[in-house]
């Protein structure tokens, strides 16, 4: 499709709109949720490594592609839309949506109402080589968020509701050993460091990347997850940003739905 280049009024900052109305109420989040999801993304993991080292493809490239193991996710989140109102055919898991600087983009869940975009969401994980892919994750997050924006500003086309995005990560702090990580090659920038990045590791970037993109507005909800495997083989896990977590990612769902349902019907 092919489209004039216009200025739409700009949907830049598309905040959730909370519900006034009593007749809706926040589900809340049962504290055995998140366990589950976690056992099946470590059990999911070691069964795609198995599987790609067996076909000679055990790169941490190859097992990023595979992503079996946030299957899980992907449908725990896909049912926070659903719980909030909005029919199972209309949410859809690994589909694209056409972008302004690429020709479209695959996003994790895809959430519709009568034709318009109610929400899209990323999810994304670090299992492996931080130091080789941390910096690119956020990077693409940061780009992925702008090309929705820019597409729906100068072409409106995904429907009168703007754009609603959400990014989720889920990290494996067996990865890094929490010591603080340094310059490569001891390269130290040219300009003062944000001193929130000082020390760091690649957990707490992810952290402050996350708690800034809610600051910011480049989306509009978040999650994230740090999970580990415990010398017992018990599975731990912690959401280290208060604004990003699984109960502030439904609450903001449920708002955006509510918002969906009483402009759309």
């Amino acid at each position: 499709m092919t489209f004039p280049l216009r200025r739409s009024p700009r949907h830049r900052h598309t905040p959730s709109t909370p519900c006034t109305s009593s007749c809706w109420r926040p589900q809340l989040l049962q504290p055995d949720e998140i366990e589950p999801l976690l056992i099946n993304f470590w059990a999911r993991r070691g069964e795609s490594a198995q599987r790609l080292a067996a076909a000679g493809r055990s790169n941490t490239g190859a097992q990023a592609r595979d992503a079996m193991h946030m299957q899980s996710m992907a449908s725990f989140v896909r049912q926070m839309f659903i719980d909030a109102g909005l029919d199972p055919h209309d949410v859809l898991l690994d589909h694209s949506v056409p972008g302004f600087y690429r020709r479209s983009k695959e996003w994790d869940v895809v959430a519709m109402r009568r034709g318009h975009l109610v929400g899209v969401v990323e999810l994304k994980s670090q299992e492996s080589s931080p130091g080789n892919n941390a910096n690119n994750r956020i990077e693409e997050a940061v780009g992925s968020a702008v090309d929705a924006h820019t597409f729906q500003e100068y072409s409106g086309l995904y429907g009168d509701l703007g754009v609603w995005a959400a990014w989720c990560m889920t990290f494996n702090l067996n990865c890094e050993g929490g010591s603080p990580i340094g310059y490569k090659f001891n390269r130290v920038p040219l300009f003062p460091v944000d001193q929130e990045f000082e020390p760091m590791t690649y957990a707490s970037q992810y952290a402050t990347a996350i708690q800034r993109f809610i600051a910011t507005n480049v989306y509009n909800a978040a999650w994230m997850l740090t999970t580990w495997v415990n010398p017992d083989k018990s599975i731990g896990y912690n959401e280290p940003v208060p604004t990003a977590t699984a109960a502030t990612l439904r609450t903001q769902i449920e708002a955006r739905v509510h918002f969906a349902l009483q402009v759309l019907g």
